[in-house]
């Protein structure tokens, strides 16, 4: 639908249309407006939030139509990775023009360098600040990024957009990496920011903080004025409408069919007497053939007026039909992995964490135990969990992971991106047929199409999906769930099917989370947290 804005428009698209390089089309003639307006873009996986933003954004380009945007932005992707040489400054974006200022204070400025450093004259000062801000005191603008965790790059990335003298933020996934600090420093900038913002996010309470929602369906855009809760009452007015034309056009169906049936059958009674009288009337042969073909020809003129009628009611059904979203439910088959109460799952002996200055740590966790590990970016949540699973060593000390184990780190490096998730899954030699695997994969909405894809091809949130099977679906069963940040990327409807889908798994789970609601969803028995140097575990009740 056409956006039609009170205030001038910061972003226009119009009859905008995208086309994979495979031929998948994903807008058609889109007509769209973003003015200030603070507003988010909300959708199930897959419908294109991201392509949306890349296309505002100028990162990709429109199949047919176009994408007007009348003042500088700047964007925030919701995947990012950190080369060995970037330092803090290149992350910021501020690079060219601190190493500008440096020049024109040593007297060895060029004509070029007062372009780069424009009225940024205060920029090291602003910097600082927004590091300190954003609860990054101890690191400097020339520290390398690549020693830094997902929330501390992630903070940088938006200290960036926000330092750069943009008039129009456009942010996929945000607050996706980021601790509860780093969220309220977030929201807190948002909220003194005064120029236009487009954010993509399945952040509840972010979404709350939106002015208005732009909803992708495959049906199109909705446009919703106000935050999350006024969109949701919204849409649930808009679906009960949807739905009572559905059920109205149903009836109204049935109700035709069963007169139209009854007609037939009056009008073929009629028919046939016409032909039993046409044998027994004494006219001639020629006559009486012509009175049987009058009576097949109207019988045959009554279908023909039936069947049209019937598929006009069909095609309104239809209609009604493309106007009610699906709710289908998105189902996590989790494997169904008993841990038994007294079984041990993990231990941790005199271990200290790799790259961390922290006391060395002694844990032991049994049975079904579910656990919340919490604390600040940068503490080694991640890491930990990359202790437990296997992968790295602790610095000193022992682990021993008893069960088998599934990881699901939060950048996805177990997919391989040039495979399909069905690929993987055979390669992994999966205990279920590829029909099972394929029927458990629509559950989560990859549809037949995307599961034999490159996994790179996928959006961030099918993507997920599909690192979720790989991890769970392999040939052993894990008795023990390894999950790192495992509600990113995801749509709603499917973080609320995997905290239902974890509230009925049997074995252990580990989970790191910044989530609150998907942490009270887990329900968990014990708490991890980080205090200073040391991780304390504690009881939840």
């Amino acid at each position: 639908m056409t956006h039609v804005s009170r205030t001038p428009a910061l972003v226009s698209l119009n009859q905008t249309s995208f086309q994979f390089a495979n031929g998948e089309t994903i807008f058609n003639d889109l007509n769209l407006q973003f003015d200030h307006t603070h507003t988010a873009i909300v959708g199930r996986n897959g419908v294109g939030k991201s392509v949306l933003a890349k296309l505002i954004a100028g990162h990709l380009q429109p199949t047919a139509g176009s994408v007007t945007c009348s003042v500088p932005l700047a964007y925030v992707a919701q995947t990012f990775t950190a080369d060995a040489a970037q330092t803090v400054a290149d992350a910021t974006g501020t690079a060219a023009a601190l190493r500008a200022l440096q020049r024109l204070q040593s007297g060895e400025a060029a004509a070029e360098d007062f372009d780069i450093l424009g009225e940024r004259w205060d920029l090291p000062e602003r910097l600082r600040q927004s590091l300190d801000n954003a609860g990054l005191p101890d690191i400097a603008p020339t520290d390398l990024t690549q020693p830094l965790s997902g929330g501390q790059q992630a903070r940088l990335a938006l200290i960036g957009a926000l330092l750069n003298p943009a008039h129009l933020l456009v942010l996929d996934e945000p607050t996706n990496h980021l601790d509860g600090p780093g969220r309220d420093w977030l929201m807190s900038e948002l909220e003194r920011w005064r120029g236009g913002l487009i954010v993509v996010s399945h952040d509840r309470q972010l979404l709350e903080r939106m002015q208005r929602i732009v909803e992708l369906t495959p049906l199109g855009v909705t446009v919703y004025g106000g935050n999350f809760s006024v969109y949701k009452q919204q849409r649930q007015i808009h679906q009960a409408a949807a739905q009572a034309t559905l059920d109205q056009s149903r009836t109204e169906r049935r109700r035709e069919q069963q007169r139209l049936q009854n007609e037939h059958d009056t009008i073929q009674r009629h028919a046939a007497r016409s032909l039993r009288n046409a044998k027994t009337a004494n006219v001639s042969g020629f006559e009486r053939a012509g009175l049987k073909g009058a009576a097949r020809q109207i019988m045959g003129q009554v279908r023909h007026g039936h069947q049209q009628r019937k598929s006009e009611l069909d095609a309104r059904v239809r209609d009604a039909y493309a106007k009610v979203l699906a709710n289908d439910a998105v189902l996590m088959n989790l494997p169904g992995s008993a841990v038994p109460a007294a079984r041990k799952v993990c231990t941790l002996i005199d271990a200290c964490v790799p790259w961390l200055p922290a006391q060395p740590f002694n844990l032991t966790l049994s049975g079904p135990v579910r656990v919340a590990v919490i604390g600040p970016n940068g503490c080694g949540k991640s890491t930990l969990l990359r202790v437990l699973a296997g992968q790295l060593h602790p610095a000193s000390g022992e682990c021993i992971t008893h069960v088998p184990a599934a990881y699901l780190d939060q950048h996805l490096k177990l997919l391989d991106d040039r495979l399909s998730v069905i690929e993987q899954l055979l390669a992994l030699q999966s205990p279920l047929s590829e029909s099972e695997l394929r029927s458990h994969l629509a559950h989560l909405q990859l549809d037949a199409q995307r599961v034999t894809r490159a996994s790179a091809s996928l959006s961030g949130g099918e993507r997920l999906k599909a690192a979720l099977a790989v991890a769970l679906w392999g040939k052993t069963p894990a008795q023990l769930l390894l999950l790192d940040e495992p509600s990113n990327h995801l749509d709603l409807a499917s973080v609320q099917a995997f905290e239902q889908a974890l509230q009925t798994f049997p074995g252990a789970i580990v989970a790191v989370s910044h989530d609150p609601e998907f942490l009270q969803a887990l329900s968990p028995t014990h708490r991890l947290d980080w205090h200073a140097t040391e991780w304390r575990l504690q009881p939840t009740n």
